[in-house]
């Protein structure tokens, strides 16, 4: 948010509720994110998992989850910032992973996982051992009842399933 703030451009900064209660450590100097600079949360060799918000902590579990049962070693891209998209750290992970999940709690349809997609598709298509898959919310509108956003946002078994899908 401080770095939208110091920013001379408009800028639309969205933050999600389900962060709210997350907790993890604060640097106690100031930190500003750079702006469409993506940052690999987590190094792997055998899938890249790209995410950002609140899908990021699902993505991670998802990775640790994949080691776990596999052994399948998955990279985890957090975006941070949608435009400017960092194509080029998406890109570089695929590039060496050979295939890719794209999560978000955006519905599927015309969310922005398609133009992440599209990109990996375009850029490193001859890298790709099988389809990019997206992951995301049901396609509707988001409900504000917490037993039905259990079925609406996507969940850590479904960023697996996805990944086992294309390994």
């Amino acid at each position: 948010m401080k770095s939208a703030i110091r920013n001379n451009n408009p800028i639309m900064f969205i933050e999600s509720q389900n962060l709210y209660s997350s907790k993890g450590a604060v640097p106690e100097d100031e930190y500003l994110v750079p702006l469409g600079v993506a940052d690999i949360k987590r190094e792997g060799s055998s899938i890249t998992l790209v995410a950002y918000g609140p899908a990021v902590i699902d993505a991670l579990q998802a990775a640790e989850q994949l080691q776990a049962e596999m052994g399948v070693s998955a990279e985890v891209v957090d975006l941070r910032c949608l435009i400017p998209f960092d194509a080029e750290t998406v890109v570089r992970s695929v590039r060496k992973t050979s295939r890719c999940v794209v999560v978000s709690q955006a519905v599927r349809m015309g969310s922005f996982t398609g133009e992440i997609a599209s990109t990996i598709q375009e850029q490193a298509f001859d890298y790709l051992d099988a389809p990019v898959i997206r992951v995301g919310a049901q396609n509707g509108i988001p409900p504000q009842s917490q037993s039905l956003e259990a079925v609406f946002y996507p969940h850590v078994n479904e960023i697996v399933a996805a990944a086992k899908s294309i390994l």
